[in-house]
């Protein structure tokens, strides 16, 4: 292995280097022109490996899982709000331990949880819409 050094030096490493992690270099030796593919290359090789792939994915839309969340994302959005109403109730304690930030991560989780409700729920009723 050989290794390049800030100066632009090149020299051999031998095993023991390698396993030294304070002989080791911590910038990365420069990429040549060889390394980086051309544009042409690049363009070909990745439209040849997600070209069949992509070109199924794009002619049949997937179909929606038959699971709406409604009820996972109701049940987390209940266990904050009460979370939050038991932060409320010891607010004085979370404040002398230093811990109020527990009281503001469960007001978080319920407001996120109120959006993430309203977001599952407008999904559910376009699914509804879509099959009937």
């Amino acid at each position: 292995m050989i290794a390049v050094h800030r100066s632009g030096s090149v020299a051999p490493v031998s095993a023991s280097d390698r396993t030294d992690p304070a002989a080791s270099d911590p910038t990365p030796p420069a990429l040549t022109s060889a390394d980086t593919p051309t544009a042409e290359a690049a363009a070909t090789g990745a439209a040849a490996d997600t070209g069949a792939a992509a070109a199924s994915s794009a002619a049949v839309p997937p179909e929606a899982l038959p699971y709406d969340g409604v009820a996972s994302v109701a049940a987390g959005t209940v266990l904050w709000a009460i979370a939050a109403v038991i932060g409320l109730i010891i607010v004085g304690d979370l404040r002398d331990d230093g811990h109020l930030w527990w009281l503001a991560t469960a007001l978080c989780g319920f407001g996120l949880g109120l959006l993430g409700l309203w977001v599952v729920i407008r999904r559910r009723n376009r699914l509804r819409s879509a099959h009937a």
